[in-house]
């Protein structure tokens, strides 16, 4: 059998748009026939000129290489006149689940991982041109419609600016937003400042504290893969040290997360697409930290340090040696991704805001599990009312 036999059409089945003869039609494709999906990836990549280092094709194929075989998955082609105008990885979740009750799942993107070994991939996105993808986002949603074997069909980490778009072909959704910190460089080159100029009183004093303490203190951006895995070597064993230190597994306690950020350095850092920093006092490294390079901007995705010692923050003065290289480096932001912690907001300028949108099948288990969700939700406002009812009496008078 051809991969064309395998192939099925769908259409959206909204209202055909006037002006445009031939509507979006999505051609899914199946796993066997990824050298091909991934060959026309490449080329839309080329003509839109795209740079989101997760919609990538190269991103895609090394995640495919590590958890292709435990992650179902098909490729979504978008059609148009007969060319290509859309690509999407379409996942199949594995061990997904709402509480004790097993979920069946389907993602846009690299994610639908075990939660012990996810990427959790952020600033995802559809790789489509602005004038297709109204349509070809219907398109997806109306595939997912279609599929039986789906409880829940996922958008995981999408910037919520571009939600609003996907969003017109599924009203229904449901939409979780976090927070991205991040610090915006542009003013710092317009104004020839240092980033330390932006950030707050106390903030400023303690890395000058930090930095000053510490004496010989140094940064490298790895430029080849060769250092980037030496350095990567040393972020891992400081992470899981930490980590472990405080009872949890950490992140590289997963082979396949680690050997997939391995392969990315190996492949990536050539390109610019992603490096590891290291922090060292003399001859003694003392932290490393894990960017992303996503159009023009570094994300901090994983980190590693030694802890500082009295008054001294190494997570503090990596991070903002980090901004600072980014800054000489020519990079508009560097983003903390979700998360709202005290340093992520101490060392930014600006919030960004992510989004992880649910949609839901209309069925029994469904009707089961957001019944069971009401009812936690109520039984933690009772409590949280009991608890303030026995600080402050007179709260219930």
């Amino acid at each position: 059998m051809s991969t064309a036999d395998l192939v099925r059409t769908h259409e959206p089945s909204m209202p055909a748009i006037a002006d445009i003869a031939d509507p979006v039609r999505l051609k899914v494709m199946p796993a066997s026939a990824k050298a091909e999906a991934l060959f026309l990836w490449r080329k839309l990549e080329l003509q839109l000129g795209n740079r989101r280092l997760t919609c990538l094709s190269l991103w895609t194929e090394v995640w495919l290489n590590y958890f292709g075989q435990l992650i179902p998955d098909q490729f979504a082609i978008g059609m148009r006149n007969g060319a290509v105008c859309g690509v999407a990885l379409l996942t199949q979740g594995v061990r997904q689940c709402a509480g004790p009750i097993p979920l069946a799942t389907w993602h846009i993107g690299t994610a639908g991982e075990p939660e012990a070994d996810s990427v959790c991939v952020e600033y995802n996105a559809l790789l489509v041109g602005p004038g297709d993808q109204c349509e070809f986002a219907a398109a997806l949603f109306e595939w997912a419609r279609e599929q039986t074997n789906c409880d829940e069909f996922r958008l995981d980490g999408f910037e919520s600016q571009s939600i609003r778009t996907l969003l017109q072909n599924c009203p229904m959704a449901q939409v979780d937003r976090k927070i991205s910190y991040y610090f915006d460089l542009r003013p710092c080159r317009e104004n020839n400042e240092e980033p330390l100029a932006r950030l707050g009183t106390h903030t400023r004093a303690n890395i000058r504290r930090t930095l000053r303490d510490f004496g010989d203190v140094q940064s490298e951006w790895a430029e080849t893969p060769a250092r980037a895995e030496q350095l990567f070597a040393e972020l891992v064993k400081l992470h899981q040290a930490r980590w472990t230190g405080a009872g949890k597994p950490g992140a590289y306690a997963s082979r396949l997360f680690h050997d997939f950020h391995l392969e990315l350095l190996w492949r990536a850092v050539p390109l610019g697409l992603t490096t590891i920093v290291g922090l060292s006092v003399g001859n003694r490294l003392i932290g490393c930290s894990h960017l992303l390079i996503d159009n023009q901007r570094g994300l901090f995705y994983q980190c590693g340090w030694t802890p500082g010692g009295g008054r001294t923050s190494t997570g503090l003065a990596l991070d903002y040696l980090c901004i600072s290289e980014c800054l000489r480096r020519g990079y508009d932001e560097v983003d903390f991704l979700a998360g709202n912690t005290e340093h992520k907001r101490r060392l930014s300028t600006n919030q960004a805001e992510l989004a992880w949108v649910v949609w839901r099948r209309s069925s029994l288990k469904n009707a089961a599990i957001g019944t069971m969700r009401r009812l936690k939700q109520s039984a933690v406002r009772l409590r949280e009312s009991m608890s303030l009812t026995k600080h402050n009496p007179d709260s219930a008078k």
